[in-house]
């Protein structure tokens, strides 16, 4: 609650009489490029696809190979095949490994909104890989055509309606010691190594003037690099530096950061970035992964105390939205869950016969999707293609078959449907704004009568947050989003979008506050109009 003026204070309207009023219905809508970057992200992740993990795509490593890594596989295809069949090998699975059969279930199927992409430094070109494990020349020759192969995969993505969140899942050095990071170092050299620093820096720096020049369309995001280390050495003081870089070519691109397993500290430092006074700055959400098979204090639990685990996540969000003007704004992703249980959190299940596992199965999976969605900004269960799959519990498709993915009803709506309760919760405008203004008017009349406020403010806030829930909701309506087909959006980085409303406008003054609760009201009205129900 804002502090309260003195009870001799006088409106400040007539001191600022330059207060902006009606500026709110001067701002343009949100566009198809807004919708695809703050809606709810409903997702999966494309894991395996640029960056190799064995247990993903077993195939693509030769029987010499050493390891598990993307460095371990390619190194073995050569000695085993050669360089020019192991380019081939490679550039098709590039290109085949998710096909456009898949591309559809998951947009019409299975309702994605948005996927995250993991790439790596090396399937940028080659002069990211300098003195790297990946600048030999054969491995030159084999990476030379990654990224036409990563812009024609975005792009049959985007046509299908679909967002990409491009992910650095493998940056010089490794921001962690584990195979997924394209090699088997075992080691994290990402952040003690300015050299390494510098050239993922320039990786970001060359994706973000890609997409700033349309030849990577659909682009939601740009990931910074996946699961830093704990703790990991000057992490926020890199993140900031590199807000700063890609705010000088294009600050309209949302950066996503690592939260470094510490969710807490991440969601304060973007507070700190994602002020209204600096409005050059690119949106900055939090990337945070959820697990529950790995750690001690996982395969100690039985799966009916893992779900109650899971019931109490997030709650770093539910203490740090909801007020940007002070605090600034907030986001998070959750971008990795899965629906497996480690075999001993199994084997305290008790009697449980084999339709009880699988309820308890669904119920682990369907819960994990609903917090998701009520406290995170979207979600990405990982992973959708797979050819090495030892359960279902890991794989996309099958978590979907099996119930065990709570899917947002709006996502499926017929347009039909979407288009007359659109109709509805125009016609109902007047009269909620009405109802939530009275409500907000004579509250603080009663909490301080000798303060003459600036309602005004709020009355304003209300109209735009309707209007643009109303907005996201027929993006899809109106052929905003290629290849939509059905459903409908929601704005899911709520925070991070009146931040953009707020820097838009330019709006100052004590009062402003007035204005972001009455947005809020009017984004929670129209929802409630639009989505009769939850799911």
């Amino acid at each position: 609650m804002p502090p309260l003026s003195h009870p001799e204070a006088i409106d400040s309207r007539e001191q600022h009489p330059q207060d902006f009023r009606g500026a709110t219905y001067l701002l343009p809508p949100p566009t198809a490029a807004d919708v695809l970057r703050y809606r709810y992200h409903h997702g999966v992740n494309l894991g395996g696809i640029f960056v190799l993990e064995r247990w993903l795509f077993p195939s693509m490593f030769e029987s010499c190979a050493v390891g598990d890594s993307e460095l371990d596989a390619v190194t073995a295809s050569i000695l085993a095949i050669n360089v020019f069949p192991t380019k081939e090998k490679w550039e098709a699975h590039w290109n085949n490994a998710l096909s456009s059969g898949e591309i559809i279930d998951l947009a019409y199927r299975y309702h994605v909104t948005t996927v995250r992409l993991p790439i790596g430094y090396f399937t940028l070109g080659d002069r990211f890989t300098i003195n790297t494990p990946f600048y030999p020349d054969a491995l030159r020759i084999i990476y030379s055509g990654a990224m036409e192969a990563l812009a024609k995969l975005c792009t049959r993505l985007y046509v299908a309606g679909l967002g990409i969140i491009l992910d650095l899942h493998a940056v010089p050095g490794g921001a962690n010691g584990d195979p997924h990071s394209g090699t088997s170092s075992g080691r994290a050299d990402l952040w003690n190594d300015p050299k390494n620093l510098d050239r993922l820096a320039e990786c970001i720096g060359s994706l973000a003037s890609t997409i700033a020049v349309n030849q990577m369309p659909g682009i939601a995001g740009i990931q910074i690099c996946n699961e830093a280390i704990a703790d990991a050495p000057g992490a926020f003081d890199f993140y900031r530096y590199l807000v700063n870089v890609v705010s000088g070519i294009d600050s309209s691109i949302p950066l996503y950061i690592s939260d470094a397993w510490n969710l807490s500290a991440a969601l304060d430092f973007t507070a700190s970035i994602n002020r209204v006074s600096q409005r050059l700055l690119p949106p900055v959400v939090v990337d945070t992964h959820k697990y529950y098979c790995f750690t001690a204090e996982d395969k100690a639990q039985a799966p009916a105390e893992i779900i109650g685990r899971v019931k109490t996540e997030l709650q770093e969000m539910l203490s740090r939205s909801d007020n940007v003007v002070d605090h600034g704004a907030v986001g998070c992703v959750v971008g990795e869950w899965s629906g497996t249980l480690d075999p001993e959190t199994w084997s305290q299940a008790g009697t449980a016969d084999a339709a009880d596992r699988e309820k308890l199965q669904k119920q682990f999976g369907y819960v994990q999707s609903r917090i998701w969605h009520e406290r995170a900004s979207g979600s990405f269960f990982w992973s959708t293609n797979s050819e090495g799959r030892t359960s279902w519990t890991w794989d996309f498709l099958h978590m979907n078959g099996h119930g065990a993915i709570a899917v947002p009803a709006y996502l499926a709506l017929d347009f039909v449907v979407a288009r007359d309760r659109r109709g509805r919760a125009c016609e109902r405008k007047e009269a909620l704004k009405n109802r939530d203004m009275g409500k907000h008017i004579k509250y603080w009349h009663e909490v301080a009568p000798w303060q003459q406020f600036e309602h005004w403010r709020y009355e304003e806030g209300w109209e735009l947050g309707f209007q643009d829930s109303v907005a996201f909701w027929e993006m899809r309506l109106n052929q905003g989003i290629r290849g939509a087909r059905h459903g409908a959006d929601k704005i899911g980085l709520l925070d991070l979008w009146i931040l953009k409303r707020l820097r838009d406008l330019g709006a100052v003054g004590k009062f402003v506050w007035e204005w972001e609760h009455g947005f809020r009201q009017g984004v929670k009205s129209a929802q409630q109009a639009l989505i009769s129900c939850k799911y």
